[in-house]
């Protein structure tokens, strides 16, 4: 077996930066005329977004621009995009629920951005993000795996119903098993595991 066949020990070549400090992130890159974002986040599992008030915090020192999904969809700007598209089984398209970059309308999950910052600096852009007030109309969240399986509790975002199943398909309203050949699969656009550990802020680098 060659040493790049399965099972074979691969050797990491990129430890050694790490453990020695040379390694290079994000956060280590710094560009004249540099600015940062800083994302406002839901602290809500589900909920509508009433009214945003950013006035007070786009008046805040070294503050460049306070964006929010309106800004997104009157620039029409789309949905973030799922990686691959799935066909159901009688053929049709999947159905996916609306994602935007920024929440617009509606949160579907705690820490969904509702708004960003923009700013000369880090801190800048934090102080401003607490300026910005959000008014949110709760709705109901289940976060508990065994209710959201109970009977009428499937979970909605957007009003599309997904439920899952043992092997991980995601279903529509219409089909409570994978064999049902009615069955349509839903696919909801969360970020990835890493994407979520990953900080709350980014450097914006200007045109």
């Amino acid at each position: 077996m060659s040493a790049t066949g399965i099972g074979a020990a691969v050797r990491r070549k990129e430890d050694q930066r790490f453990v020695t400090g040379k390694g290079h992130y994000t956060d280590d890159v710094n560009r004249a005329g540099q600015c940062y974002a800083y994302f406002l986040r839901s602290p809500h599992a589900h909920a509508k977004i009433k009214t945003i008030d950013s006035k007070a915090a786009a008046a805040m020192p070294g503050v460049l621009a306070v964006l929010t999904g309106a800004e997104l969809a009157a620039d029409k700007i789309g949905n973030l995009i799922c990686g691959w598209m799935i066909t159901s089984k009688d053929g049709s398209q999947m159905k996916m629920a609306p994602h935007p970059a920024i929440a617009h309308g509606k949160v579907n999950y705690v820490g969904d951005a509702v708004a960003v910052v923009i700013a000369e600096t880090l801190s800048q852009a934090k102080d401003a993000a607490e300026k910005v007030k959000v008014d949110y109309q709760l709705l109901p969240a289940v976060a508990d795996p065994a209710k959201a399986q109970g009977q009428g509790a499937l979970p909605s975002i957007n009003g599309i119903s997904v439920m899952r199943t043992r092997s991980g398909q995601r279903l529509g309203p219409q089909s409570t098993s994978p064999s049902s050949t009615s069955s349509t699969i839903v696919w909801c656009p969360m970020r990835s595991s890493r994407a979520r550990r990953s900080a709350n802020t980014m450097p914006a680098r200007t045109a």
